[in-house]
C-alpha cells in the first residue's frame, strides 16, 4: 500500500477515538453515493484496485436530558468514535465477483444522550454500552455476477439494513440476502436473526431481540425518472419463550408501499415521499408477575408524508415541506402499530446529516401518535444548510402508550394514574422546534483518495402540553465528521 500523507497520520493519531452524530454514514463500498472518492490518475489510467481501507472519525459533545428521556436530569455529554472499514475485491473491484466487507467501532460513550448516529432502532429495553468498547458492525461476504449477470448478486454474513426512512428497518443483523439491480428497478429478499451484538460491553441481547427471525423483502420500480414506486413486506417470528422481561412476543406480517418524486418542475410541487405500512398477527402478552396470555389479535397501520418545494430562483434556494404521520387508534395494549426490535424513527439522507421524525432530540415510536408541521430548509452557501422544523405532536387515545423516550419514573406514575382512572391531561403532548446547521468542507485530495469534513450543529426543544407532565425540555449538541 502507499504511504499515507503526513496530515493522514496526524489523524490517526487520534484514532483512540469514537461517537455519535447525526452526521453522514458511511455503509460500505457498495454505496457508491456515500463511498469516499478515489482521485484519478493524471494520466486517465484506472488503477487495478483489489482492496480499499476507509476511515471515518467522529466527535460529539452537547447538553440535554440523561439518554436523551424527556424530563431526566440534563448533563453534558460527549461522544468519540473511530470506524475503520476494509473492502477485499476478487478479482479486482470493477468486476469484482467476490467482495469481503467489514466495518467497526471503536468508541468511548460518556452517556446514551447522543445515540442519534448510532444505528440503532428505539428499543428501549437494550442495554446500552457506555465507556469505551468495540463492536463488529458489519462482516459479510458478498457474490456479484450470480449467472454472470450483473443484475444479481447474494450476501451472507453481519450486515446493515436501511432506508431512508428507519421505520422498516435500520440494524445490522447475521442474514442471507439477495439482490436485484436493473435500470429501473431493483429488489431484495433476506431471512436474519441477531445471535449477539459482537461488543465488548453488552455482547448479550435485550430479552426483546432475542430468537428472533425475519423475513425482509421490497422490489421498487423507477416508472420515470423523477418518479418511484414500491412494496416492502416483513414477517417477523418472535419464538424466544414467555418471559416477564420480554413483555411481548409478535408473530405475522408488516407490509406496505411507498411513493417517492424528486426534482420535479411542478408549480407547487418539487419532491414529495409517502410511506404506508401496516401490520396483522398475533400477540403473546406475559405481565409482571409471569403470567402469560396467548393469541391476541394484533393489527395496526401507520402512514408518514412529505411533500416539499424548493425555490432555487431566490437566495439560499429555500424549500418549504408540509410534514405529517398518523396511526391508528390501538384498542388495547396489545393491538395498534408499532415498531419493532430492528426499526426506528431515523431519517437518513445520503450526501447530508441524519436526523429523527420530528427532531434530533425526542426519539418517537409510531404507537398511538399524529404529528403534522412545516419545515424550512435553507442553503446558505453552496456546502452548507440551515434547517427549521416545527412539529405538534398528539395523541390517538389520551389514554394510551405516550410514544416519546421519557423519564421511567415518571411514566410509571402516568400509567398509575391510567390505571386508577384518574389521567385526564387530553392528547397534547407538545410542539418540537428543531433547528440544525449543517457544513461540508470541499473534498481535499490525498494519496489519490478524498479527505472529507462535515459538521452540524443542532438545537432542539420540547415545548410540552397537557399530556406530558415533565415540563419543557431541550438539547444542544455540536459534532464533527472526518472521512477519508
Amino acid at each position: 500500500m502507499k504511504a499515507h500523507h503526513p496530515l493522514f497520520g496526524a489523524l490517526l493519531a487520534l484514532a483512540p477515538l469514537p461517537a455519535a452524530l447525526a452526521a453522514e454514514e458511511i455503509t460500505g463500498p457498495e454505496a457508491d453515493s456515500n463511498e469516499p472518492v478515489r482521485v484519478a490518475a493524471g494520466d486517465g489510467s484506472e488503477p487495478v484496485i483489489t482492496s480499499e481501507f476507509f476511515n471515518k472519525l467522529t466527535v460529539q459533545t452537547g447538553y440535554g436530558p440523561e439518554d436523551s428521556q424527556v424530563g431526566s436530569d440534563r448533563e453534558m455529554f460527549y461522544s468519540l468514535r473511530y470506524e475503520p472499514s476494509f473492502a477485499w475485491y476478487s478479482p479486482e473491484k470493477r468486476w469484482a465477483k467476490w467482495m469481503v466487507y467489514g466495518r467497526l467501532w471503536l468508541n468511548y460513550d460518556s452517556s446514551q444522550s447522543s445515540n442519534l448516529a448510532n444505528e440503532s432502532t428505539n428499543n428501549t429495553e437494550r442495554e446500552q454500552a457506555e465507556g469505551w468498547y468495540a463492536e463488529l458492525r458489519e462482516l459479510y461476504v458478498k457474490r456479484n455476477l450470480i449467472g454472470d449477470d450483473p443484475r444479481f448478486s447474494a450476501s451472507l454474513g453481519r450486515q446493515r439494513f436501511n432506508d431512508a426512512y428507519g421505520i422498516w428497518w435500520d440494524d445490522s443483523l447475521e442474514s442471507l440476502r439477495f439482490n436485484y439491480q436493473d435500470t429501473f428497478s431493483d429488489a431484495f429478499i433476506a431471512v436474519g436473526q441477531k445471535f449477539h451484538n459482537y461488543n465488548t460491553d453488552v455482547n448479550t441481547l435485550a430479552d426483546s431481540e432475542e430468537r428472533t427471525t425475519y423475513v425482509m423483502g421490497q422490489y421498487a420500480y423507477r416508472w420515470s425518472p423523477n418518479h418511484q414506486a414500491g412494496v416492502r413486506l416483513m414477517h417477523e417470528n418472535d419464538h424466544s419463550g414467555h418471559d416477564a422481561d420480554d413483555r411481548y412476543d409478535f408473530k405475522g406480517v408488516r407490509y406496505g408501499l411507498f411513493f417517492k418524486g424528486d426534482n420535479l418542475a411542478y408549480p407547487v410541487l418539487s419532491d414529495y415521499h409517502l410511506e404506508v405500512a401496516a401490520l396483522d398477527g398475533k400477540m403473546d402478552n406475559t405481565d409482571g408477575n409471569g403470567v402469560t396470555t396467548t393469541g391476541h389479535d394484533s393489527k395496526g397501520w401507520a402512514a408518514l408524508a412529505e411533500v416539499g418545494k424548493r425555490f432555487d430562483t431566490l437566495p439560499w434556494t429555500p424549500r418549504l415541506a408540509l410534514r405529517g404521520g398518523l396511526t391508528d387508534k390501538p384498542s388495547d395494549e396489545n393491538d395498534g402499530f408499532r415498531l419493532n426490535a430492528i426499526q426506528s424513527d431515523r431519517i437518513t439522507r445520503s450526501g447530508s446529516y441524519s436526523t429523527r421524525l420530528t427532531s434530533s432530540f425526542v426519539a418517537l415510536d409510531l404507537r398511538n401518535l399524529s404529528y403534522y408541521g412545516f419545515a424550512l430548509e435553507t442553503r446558505p452557501t453552496p456546502r452548507s444548510a440551515l434547517d427549521l422544523r416545527v412539529t405538534q405532536l398528539n395523541l390517538r387515545d389520551a389514554d394510551g402508550t405516550l410514544p416519546v423516550r421519557m423519564n421511567g419514573d415518571q411514566r410509571a406514575e402516568r400509567n398509575r394514574a391510567i390505571a386508577q382512572g384518574s389521567n385526564g391531561n387530553g392528547r397534547n403532548v407538545g410542539q418540537m422546534l428543531d433547528v440544525n446547521y449543517y457544513w461540508k468542507m470541499f473534498p481535499l485530495a490525498l494519496d489519490g483518495k478524498h479527505l472529507d469534513v462535515n459538521a452540524l450543529v443542532s438545537a432542539s426543544y420540547l415545548n410540552a402540553g397537557s399530556a406530558l407532565e415533565t415540563g419543557d425540555d431541550y438539547q444542544l449538541s455540536v459534532g464533527v465528521v472526518i472521512s477519508y
